[in-house]
């Protein structure tokens, strides 16, 4: 029986294209290693270090441990990505200041850890609760029912000789009712935000300028919240949710996503 003979050349042409594919395989996964963690953040969160990096320089970022990878990754111009949860957490919720020279990434989807934050599910129907509170917005759970209004009010006014009563319409008002409580709760205005504009819709009847009855915050008509006293007055209640114009010291915001320094 003949036996084959291959070449000694063909042999080392046969080990160099192995060891080709092998390094290319190899380099393959090394590259796709390095671009998925990109790929697992909320964009929002990768448009707000991108920014951060390119319009900042020799500044510190403190971010939560589940982007802390990517932050680092993506650092630039001598900036400095910290990960520190306690300190973070601290600052958000418990009134720890935020450190000089430091900057935070909060991202939107923390609403849900808020003192007093009620989440709401997002299947507003349209009724009218009374003569004064008309073509209201509702949506309800088992914690809260959340009525978005017209409000109206009715007033006598002389005509030639006699007198006439007239609907006004005064404005809207933002109302909460509660299991545990019979009376309904008028909140200090609703927050609307469509992931570029933040509308604020001040209750007519309330004293906007303190939170003392709460908000409603609804987001891109996928989300509504009762956002509590206790929960605007966190760091991350007003610094999250209050508009641009409010606030002295957001540097990015970018869909669900602020930086504050």
């Amino acid at each position: 029986m003949a036996v084959l003979k291959i070449p000694v050349y063909l042999l080392w042409v046969l080990i160099a294209v192995i060891a080709i594919l092998v390094i290319a395989f190899v380099f393959i996964k090394l590259n796709n290693k390095n671009v998925s963690p990109a790929n697992t953040i909320p964009s929002s969160v990768e448009y707000a270090l991108e920014y951060f990096n390119a319009a900042n320089q020799n500044s510190t970022l403190l971010v939560p441990s589940q982007y802390y990878a990517v932050a680092n990754g993506l650092a630039a111009n001598g900036n400095n990505v910290v990960e520190n949860n306690k300190l973070y957490y601290s600052i958000l919720f418990n009134g720890t200041s935020l450190p000089k020279g430091y900057y935070i990434l909060m991202d939107m989807q923390n609403i849900s850890a808020l003192p007093g934050a009620i989440a709401l599910p997002y299947n507003f129907t349209q009724k009218n609760i009374s003569s004064s509170l008309q073509d209201c917005d509702v949506a309800g759970s088992n914690s809260a029912i959340l009525s978005i209004c017209n409000l109206y009010t009715n007033v006598t006014v002389p005509v030639l000789n006699s007198t006439v009563s007239k609907e006004i319409r005064l404005g809207y008002g933002t109302f909460m009712e509660f299991p545990s409580n019979s009376t309904t709760l008028e909140l200090n205005s609703t927050i609307i935000y469509n992931g570029v504009n933040r509308t604020n819709i001040p209750s007519f009847r309330v004293n906007n300028t303190a939170f003392s009855n709460g908000s409603a915050f609804v987001y891109a008509n996928t989300t509504a919240f009762y956002l509590s006293p206790g929960a605007l007055k966190t760091f991350y209640g007003s610094e999250m949710f209050l508009p641009n114009s409010t606030l002295k010291n957001v540097f990015a915001n970018f869909v669900t996503v602020r930086i504050i320094g």
